[in-house]
C-alpha cells in the first residue's frame, strides 16, 4: 500500500496535480495477473481504470474472463490481403493478354501446343515461394533473401523448359480462374462482414441480399464453359441477372451506409464512379451486361462520362503523398499516356487484330480507326485516362490510401466491357471494396488535412491536427496556439479522440482530471491481456501525449527510436528512417516487424523507448497525425510486440 501511494505521489508531481494513478512495473504485473485469475473464477467484476468507478462486465457488454471478446464485426472487415492478390492476378492477366495479342501467329500456335504440366509446376513453385516469403515477413532479412534466391532458383531450373509466350498462354488461363475465385471470396465475405458489424446500423444486411446471389450466378456463368454445373448456367440471362444483382448492391450499399461513410468529400466518389457504369448500361441497352458494345454514334457520351469521372476522381481523392512523389507519379503517367496516344494515332491499324478485343473489354466500345475520329475527342479521352491513371497509381503508392488504390485498380482492370462474368464480378467487388474504405474501421479513413474545412470526422474519428506543434515558433498560429489560448478546446478535442479510441478498442471510457496547470485526459485498460496507458496533458504551454504499453522497466531501454534524421544513430530498414534513428540494439527493433514502425510513421516527432516487456512513446511536438486510426494502429502494434 505504501509503495502504491508513493508511486501515485510521484506521478502527481509529474502531472502537476493531474493524478493518473499508474502503478510501477512489479505491482502492475501482480495486479494484472491477479485480476485476471479472479475474473476467470467469477469472483471479481471488471473494474474501470479510475478508483471509485465500477463497471461490471455485463454493463460493458464484454466477457469478464481473460481477454475481452470483441463484438462481431469489430475487427477489420475487408480481407485486404486477398484484394491485393486479386489485383496482382488481374494485372498479370492483362500483361499476358497483351503479350499474346502482340505475338506472331506461328509463335502463338507453338505456345498453345506446349504441354501445360511444366507450367502448372512453375505456378505451384511460384505460389509456394510467395507463401514462404509471407510466412517470414516479420523477419526482413530472411524474407529479402528468399525473394532473391527463389526466383533465381526457378529460372535456373525451368528456363530451358519453358518459354515466355508459353508462360503467358498457360498463365493467362490460370490467372483467369484464380482471379475469379478471389473475387468470389471478396464478394461473399465483405457483405457478410457488413451484416455482422453493429456499427453499420440495422439495415446493414441489405447489400448481402443482392451481392451473394449475384456473385453465385456470376461464378456459375464463369464455370459454365468448363461444363461444371447444370447446362442452364451457360445461358446469357444467368450472367446478366448475376451482374445486375451484384452491381445493384453498389448503389444499395451507398444508400444504406451513406450517413456512415466518411470523410464527407470522399464519399461522393462512390456515386461518381457509378456514372460511367450507368452511362454504359443506358447506351448499350438491355444486352449490356452480356457484353453488348455501345453503338458508335453514342460513344462520345460514354467518353465524356469517363473523362468527367476521372478528373473529378483525382480532385476528390487527393492521394496523400509528398509533393515530389506526386510529381514523379504524374510524369510517369504522362509519359505512358503520351506513348499510348502515339501508338493509337500511328500504329493502331497494324495491331488492331491482336489488341482490339482487349481494348473493347476495357472501354465497352469498338475502338475506331484514328482517321475516323476527331483528334480533339481522342485527345480528350486520353486526358481522362491520364487523370484516371494518376489517381489510381498515386493511391497505390500512398501508404495511407493504398486500400483505395487497390479497389480502384480492380475496377480499372475490370473495365466497362462486361465481356465475361469474372470481369463483372471484379468490377462489383472493386466498387464494394471502395465503399468499405469509407466505413468505420477502414484503414486511414480520415484525412490528415481536411481541404473542405476543419472539424471532426464522422463517428468519432476526430482529427487533432489543429493542436499543432506547441514548441515550434514557426508553426502556423491557428495550429499551435489554439490549445494555449483555449485549453478547453484542446481538452474537448483530446477527449473526443480518446473516446473514439476507446470505442474502437472496446475498453473503459477515458477519464479526465483538472490540475493547477491544465487538464489530463487518461485512457487506461488492457488489450489482449497487455495493459496500456494513454495520457494527454493540455496545459497553457501546449499539449503532451504519452503512451505506455506493457511493463516498462526501470533500467536503461534496450533501444530508443529518436526523431533525428541526421547521421547520429543507426538507420532502421523502414521508411521511418527519413525522420528517425535507432540508438541501442537495432536487431531488437527489427524483431518487432514493420507494424509498429508503420504506426509511428504518422508522428514525425515521436520518441520511443523499448524494454523487454514494455514500451513508452512520447508523441512529441507535432500532433498533426493524432487521429483515431493512427492511435488504434499504434496501440495494437505495440500490444502485439509486448505480449
Amino acid at each position: 500500500m505504501a509503495s502504491t501511494m508513493a508511486e501515485r505521489a510521484s506521478l502527481d508531481g509529474r502531472l502537476d496535480g493531474c493524478s493518473t494513478g499508474r502503478l510501477d512495473a512489479k505491482s502492475s504485473r501482480l495486479s494484472v495477473h491477479g485480476r485476471r485469475e479472479r475474473r476467470a473464477a467469477g469472483a471479481e467484476p471488471t473494474v474501470s481504470a479510475e478508483p471509485g468507478q465500477q463497471r461490471t462486465s455485463d454493463e460493458k457488454g464484454h466477457e469478464g474472463d481473460e481477454g475481452r471478446k470483441r463484438p462481431p464485426g469489430a475487427s477489420e472487415r475487408a480481407p485486404w490481403g486477398v484484394a491485393n492478390i486479386a489485383l496482382i492476378a488481374g494485372i498479370l492477366q492483362v500483361l499476358a493478354s497483351i503479350a499474346l495479342g502482340l505475338a506472331r501467329v506461328d509463335r502463338f500456335a507453338a505456345a498453345a501446343s506446349e504441354s501445360p504440366q511444366i507450367y502448372m509446376l512453375a505456378a505451384a513453385l511460384i505460389t509456394a515461394g510467395v507463401f514462404s516469403i509471407w510466412l517470414v515477413r516479420e523477419r526482413p532479412l530472411i524474407a529479402v533473401a528468399l525473394a532473391l534466391i527463389w526466383p533465381v532458383g526457378l529460372w535456373l531450373g525451368l528456363h530451358q523448359r519453358v518459354t515466355i509466350l508459353g508462360l503467358a498462354y498457360h498463365g493467362e488461363f490460370v490467372l483467369h480462374h484464380f482471379s475469379a475465385l478471389l473475387c468470389l471470396v471478396l464478394a461473399v465475405t465483405l457483405p457478410l462482414s457488413w451484416a455482422r458489424d453493429p456499427r453499420l446500423g440495422r439495415l446493414r444486411p441489405l447489400p448481402a441480399a443482392l451481392a451473394l446471389p449475384g456473385a453465385a450466378l456470376l461464378i456459375g456463368a464463369h464455370l459454365a464453359p468448363l461444363h461444371m454445373g447444370p447446362p442452364w448456367l451457360g445461358e446469357r440471362w444467368v450472367a446478366s441477372l448475376g451482374g445486375a444483382l451484384l452491381l445493384g448492391s453498389w448503389p444499395l450499399s451507398m444508400a444504406t451506409f451513406w450517413t456512415r461513410m466518411a470523410p464527407p468529400q470522399r464519399r461522393w466518389i462512390a456515386p461518381l464512379l457509378l456514372l460511367p457504369v450507368l452511362t454504359r448500361l443506358a447506351l448499350a441497352g438491355p444486352e449490356a451486361l452480356s457484353g453488348a458494345l455501345v453503338p458508335p454514334a453514342l460513344v462520345p457520351w460514354l467518353g465524356a462520362a469517363i473523362v468527367v469521372s476521372a478528373m473529378t476522381l483525382l480532385v476528390l481523392l487527393r492521394p496523400r503523398l509528398e509533393l515530389w512523389v506526386m510529381v514523379v507519379v504524374g510524369v510517369l503517367c504522362l509519359i505512358t499516356s503520351t506513348l499510348f496516344y502515339l501508338f493509337y494515332e500511328q500504329g493502331f491499324g497494324e495491331l488492331e487484330d491482336g489488341l482490339g478485343g482487349l481494348l473493347e473489354s476495357l472501354l465497352g466500345f469498338r475502338v475506331p480507326y484514328p482517321s475516323y475520329v476527331d483528334e480533339l475527342r481522342s485527345a480528350a479521352l486520353m486526358m481522362g485516362l491520364f487523370f484516371l491513371h494518376v489517381a489510381v497509381y498515386a493511391a497505390l503508392v500512398s501508404t495511407e490510401d493504398r486500400v483505395r488504390g487497390v479497389s480502384l485498380g480492380l475496377m480499372l482492370i475490370a473495365g466497362l466491357g462486361f465481356s465475361s462474368p469474372h470481369l463483372v464480378l471484379m468490377l462489383g467487388v472493386g466498387a464494394l471494396l471502395f465503399i468499405e474504405t469509407l466505413l468505420p474501421g477502414a484503414p486511414h479513413r480520415e484525412l490528415r488535412h481536411n481541404p473542405f474545412g476543419p472539424g471532426p470526422g464522422f463517428g468519432g474519428d476526430f482529427e487533432l491536427g489543429e493542436l499543432g506543434d506547441p514548441d515550434d515558433p514557426d508553426s502556423p498560429e491557428d495550429a499551435s496556439a489554439s490549445a494555449a489560448r483555449d485549453p478547453e478546446t484542446g481538452r474537448a478535442a483530446l477527449l473526443t479522440c480518446f473516446e473514439g479510441l476507446a470505442e474502437r478498442l472496446h475498453t473503459s471510457p477515458p477519464t479526465q482530471v483538472e490540475g493547477p496547470r491544465g487538464v489530463a485526459v487518461n485512457l487506461r485498460d488492457e488489450l489482449d491481456g497487455v495493459p496500456f496507458d494513454f495520457i494527454a496533458r493540455v496545459e497553457t504551454v501546449g499539449v503532451r501525449v504519452e503512451l505506455i504499453v506493457g511493463l516498462p522497466g526501470r533500467s536503461d531501454p534496450i533501444f530508443e527510436l529518436l526523431a533525428e534524421p541526421g547521421d547520429r544513430g543507426q538507420r532502421p530498414a523502414h521508411l521511418i528512417a527519413r525522420s528517425h534513428r535507432v540508438h541501442g540494439d537495432i536487431r531488437a527493433l527489427e524483431a518487432w516487424g514493420d507494424a509498429p514502425l508503420d504506426a509511428l510513421s504518422s508522428f514525425s516527432t515521436a520518441y520511443l523507448r523499448a524494454w523487454e516487456a514494455g514500451a513508452q512513446v512520447e508523441l512529441g511536438r507535432d500532433l498533426s497525425g493524432l487521429r483515431v486510426d493512427a492511435l488504434e494502429a499504434l496501440v495494437r502494434a505495440l500490444a502485439r510486440v509486448c505480449a
